[in-house]
């Protein structure tokens, strides 16, 4: 007589089967909060970098320390893009703090940080790789570096609003704006950091406006 040898039953199957996909489930959620959590600490680690690295360079030039910037290229970009110093030559010219304007600082801080090719500090968006973390002036319309605002981004921007307050940082006044906006050798700006909300129960794009992520305002002295 052969001796039958006892196997798992269809239930047993379905239940081992029901548990690991709830293994599973518990993983793939805990892993995704994981991830996102890390790459908001990448993000806001970069934006602190960006507005130190920026304080340092406007105490240099606004206090006369220097009037050639040690680290800020003159941008040169064609088309509105950062370039590799090996193809134009005119990037390796430093910023002049007494001729070239709020804008050339601005777009030199930028391509500092360009994610391909920056001259200093590389900053790609952890959230989206592919593109670079620091935009200038929201990244779209003609004169502008890098993508449309997304999750991640730091934006360095002219002040385009009069009289509201901005990513936390108070009112910005009408003469404010037109410091600004004038493009002379000096005038405000504004560094600012997107991170995504819910508005009315809808995902929104925001600016952050406390703690860690609240935007601020610098001055670039003629």
């Amino acid at each position: 007589m052969k001796k039958l040898q006892k196997g798992f039953s269809l239930v047993e199957l379905l239940v081992v089967v029901a548990i690991i996909g709830v293994l599973a489930g518990v993983g793939i959620v805990g892993y995704t909060g994981y991830t996102q959590s890390a790459k908001e600490r990448v993000s806001i680690a970069n934006f602190n970098s960006v507005k130190r690295f920026v304080s340092t360079e406007l105490t240099l030039l606004n206090n006369n320390v220097q009037t050639t910037s040690a680290s800020v290229r003159q941008f040169q970009g064609a088309a509105d893009t950062c370039v590799a110093t090996a193809a134009v030559t005119q990037i390796a010219e430093a910023y002049n703090n007494n001729t070239d304007t709020l804008e050339d600082f601005l777009k030199g801080v930028v391509c500092y940080f360009d994610a391909t090719v920056g001259y200093g500090s590389q900053f790609g968006n952890p959230f989206d790789p592919a593109v670079s973390q620091v935009i200038y002036n929201g990244g779209t319309g003609a004169g502008n570096i890098g993508v449309a605002p997304e999750e991640g981004i730091i934006n360095i921007s002219l002040l385009g609003a009069a009289a509201a307050a901005r990513s936390g940082v108070g009112e910005i006044t009408q003469a404010m704006v037109d410091d600004s906006v004038g493009n002379t050798a000096g005038g405000q700006f504004i560094i600012e950091y997107n991170l995504l909300g819910v508005v009315a129960g809808v995902e929104t794009l925001l600016t952050g406006t406390q703690g860690d992520v609240v935007g601020k305002l610098y001055e670039l002295e003629d």
